[in-house]
């Protein structure tokens, strides 16, 4: 596997995007965090909007300050690229990091749908694996549109309840019409997974077997569990729609962090009836992407994932020279399946550890001077 193409095809990217975009685009890219932030190792999130009028109870943005309207957000799709160039973490190319849409807004209300379009047509060619979340409902042309720039793209669709949907989602399309839509998804030949994401005591595991059947007569063959997390607000916003999630919090005192319920028996429960109805679960969102996208991956405790015959081959050499174009010292102590260990004598551990993560798909070992600046590769359930 040739690691340094992928520095070189970005700076490609990044000289020619210079030469195409205007000094007011290219300052307004520079200041964007998308240009600076780290990835998790489930993937790059990537922002279309901020804020989202669907109202979701459970929805952590608005404990972060997000509104309850939406505007798209402010790059435009080459300016995001570029800004993604810049980024000093993030590789860019067949297999590189995965790019997760939709995270403090809804990608495609119609506020934000537009700018959610522009950014798939200009992500989908670069062969990143590319997900996208959401709780909408889209018409057949949309569907084409996604088809034909991100013919992998990993589509996520949110339901987790049928009967008390309005108490909880009271804005969000009807959870039917979602399933119907996944269902088209499917017919139309793109890699769609069920999103129960948040499981939440009491309502989704009441209607869960509902939910994944209709979904299996619709064609939809896998699903993606989460745990829901809370903070102060969204407890109180819960109770007040009479779920009662005492008896399943944390030990720790709720504020405005999220924090996982105590809820693995309901996860638990639906995987195993998902798996009795022939379903291919994941535990985590990113397993759902690797796969669409043809995929081997071994970096965090949730794998293996997709296919491992598909894993990028690891050579020391390579590796060494990789960290010497980079400018930086250092070289491979240990070279295992599904772990690289790094001895790093000069550089920047988070960048080194988070760029061989992407290209070679397994867990990395930072030591050396740097090692208390290793993230680890400890992935969450979800991005």
């Amino acid at each position: 596997m040739d690691l340094i193409k992928y520095l070189e095809f970005k700076e490609r990217l990044r000289n020619r995007l210079e030469n195409e975009l205007s000094e007011e685009s290219i300052e307004r890219a520079r200041r964007d965090p998308h240009a600076r932030r780290y990835p998790r190792p489930c993937g790059m999130t990537i922002h279309t909007g901020v804020g989202c009028t669907y109202s979701c109870t459970y929805c952590y943005i608005y404990d972060m300050g997000f509104p309850h309207r939406a505007v798209p957000y402010p790059l435009s799709g080459k300016e995001l690229l570029y800004a993604l160039t810049l980024n000093p973490y993030v590789v860019l190319g067949p297999g590189g990091t995965m790019l997760a849409i939709g995270s403090v807004t809804e990608p495609f209300l119609p506020e934000t749908r537009e700018r959610a379009l522009e950014y798939i047509e200009v992500l989908g060619p670069l062969g990143n694996p590319l997900q996208i979340s959401s709780k909408s409902v889209l018409s057949d042309d949309y569907i084409i549109r996604i088809r034909e720039h991100a013919p992998r793209i990993s589509f996520l669709e949110t339901v987790v309840c049928l009967r008390d949907c309005r108490k909880i989602e009271p804005l969000a399309p009807d959870p039917v019409d979602r399933l119907r839509f996944a269902g088209r998804l499917v017919k139309a030949g793109i890699n769609v997974s069920l999103f129960i994401r948040p499981i939440i005591p009491g309502i989704t595991d009441r209607d869960a077997r509902e939910i994944l059947s209709m979904a299996r007569e619709l064609g939809v063959r896998s699903v993606v569990l989460g745990t829901l997390r809370v903070t102060a607000g969204i407890y109180e916003r819960l109770r007040a729609v009479s779920i009662d999630l005492s008896l399943r919090l944390p030990g720790s005192k709720l504020g405005k962090e999220q924090v996982p319920i105590r809820a693995r028996d309901l996860k638990d429960k639906i995987s195993s009836i998902a798996r009795g109805m022939g379903f291919r679960v994941y535990e985590s969102a990113c397993g759902a992407n690797i796969e669409a996208s043809g995929l081997g991956c071994y970096a965090c405790k949730w794998g293996p994932c997709g296919d491992m015959s598909k894993l990028p081959n690891m050579d020391a050499n390579e590796v060494n020279e990789f960290i010497k174009h980079l400018g930086y010292s250092g070289h491979v102590e240990q070279l295992r399946d599904n772990r690289i260990v790094i001895r790093l004598d000069r550089g920047d551990a988070r960048r080194v550890e988070a760029l061989l993560r992407e290209l070679l798909r397994r867990e990395v070992i930072i030591r050396g001077f740097a090692r208390h600046r290793c993230l680890g590769s400890i992935c969450s359930d979800f991005d």
